[in-house]
């Protein structure tokens, strides 16, 4: 695996064996979760402190834009849960109940092996782990259904491939001592105009203990394919919702691709949260016209 470090603001891993090319790149040593590890704790001297009012005043931009899409659907519409997926169609990873392609059950399984390669630090058989977790998930009994009945060459196809993401999971996932707090499929919800509109994500990865005032968080999303910016705008989104939640967004953010064996780490900036609550707005103001 290969560190390289685009800008000063963002790192690149990958298991590619060879330098990757990337915009004013420069490869700077071997990486491994050990290094990711480290690029995620990066210096505590040096965490980001935010404007504390940075939270209120995009939580009143939001809170306009929602009110106009309350306008528009009526009084007596349901609340309305928006989502990555539903507000700006994103990857694959975030639409898994959506139709149940190999590729939909196959970001499935891998989430839920990278929680049990989170929590208890070893993977066994990818298939049988994954399977086994699923049984229990009576949201989940679709894909458990489908999986049992396809063909024999189907599911061996679909443990080969299991077995390749979690072969680069195990190679970038680092292991975290207790103190950072590592919590899976942390969800984040926001109710905006009420609650007659609300924002939603998950982390796929939370860690770090909150610190009033101070960024002192680092989020961990994973895709295992489809579009790497469409993954990357939905982490963006969480992180938003977390700032909304607690007052500061994480300092740090790690997206992982399963399928590549590649983990980009980058800082967290105030310009890139205001962008991501300028998109979220703006769709809403665009739902509202046409009166999704």
């Amino acid at each position: 695996m290969v560190l390289l470090a685009p800008t000063t603001q963002s790192k690149v891993a990958t298991e590619a064996g060879a330098e990757v090319e990337t915009e004013g790149g420069r490869a700077v040593g071997s990486g491994g979760s050990d290094e990711v590890l480290a690029l995620l704790r990066g210096d505590p001297g040096e965490r980001p402190r935010f404007d504390p009012g940075l939270a209120g005043g995009l939580r009143a931009w939001l809170e306009d834009a929602a009110s106009a899409l309350v306008l528009a659907r009526g009084e007596n519409a349901p609340p309305l849960y928006l989502g990555p997926r539903r507000l700006f169609g994103a990857s694959l990873d975030t639409a898994v109940s959506a139709h149940l392609s190999m590729e939909c059950i196959t970001s499935c399984l891998v989430r839920v092996l990278f929680r049990q390669l989170v929590t208890a630090g070893t993977v066994g058989d990818p298939l049988t782990d994954a399977l086994a977790a699923l049984r229990v998930d009576p949201w989940r009994q679709e894909v458990v259904t489908h999986i049992s009945g396809c063909s024999s060459p189907a599911r061996a196809a679909l443990a080969e491939s299991l077995a390749n993401h979690v072969e680069h999971l195990r190679g970038l996932t680092p292991e975290f001592a207790p103190g950072w707090l590592p919590r899976t499929n942390d969800r984040v919800a926001i109710p905006l105009a009420g609650g007659r509109v609300v924002l939603h994500g998950v982390f796929d990865l939370l860690v770090g203990v909150p610190v009033t005032g101070v960024a002192s968080l680092c989020a961990i999303g994973l895709t295992t394919g489809g579009s790497w910016d469409a993954a990357r705008r939905a982490l963006d989104y969480v992180v938003l919702l977390e700032l909304l939640r607690s007052g500061t967004p994480p300092f740090r953010v790690a997206l992982l691709h399963s399928g590549l064996g590649r983990v980009v780490v980058d800082d967290v900036v105030e310009a890139e949260v205001g962008a991501m609550v300028s998109q979220v707005a703006g769709r809403l103001y665009a739902m509202a016209a046409s009166g999704e």
